[in-house]
């Protein structure tokens, strides 16, 4: 069985880049190319990115 790739649009610069297979709700991710950071949510299979407003610490859980 494939695995679903999870691909995501940076909002600053729109470039689009894939999430690892194993991440979480809440984790913390940065676009490979301008560095803007996000907080990722999972939410009913469906994952999107918050802003990162610097509040929020990653446990790397």
């Amino acid at each position: 069985m494939a695995t679903q790739k999870l691909v995501v649009k940076c909002n600053v610069c729109g470039t689009e880049f894939e999430l690892p297979e194993d991440v979480m709700d809440g984790e913390i991710t940065s676009c490979p190319t301008c560095g803007a950071r996000y907080i990722v949510r999972i939410k009913g299979g469906a994952v999107s990115l918050e802003e990162f407003k610097g509040d929020v610490e990653d446990y790397g859980e």
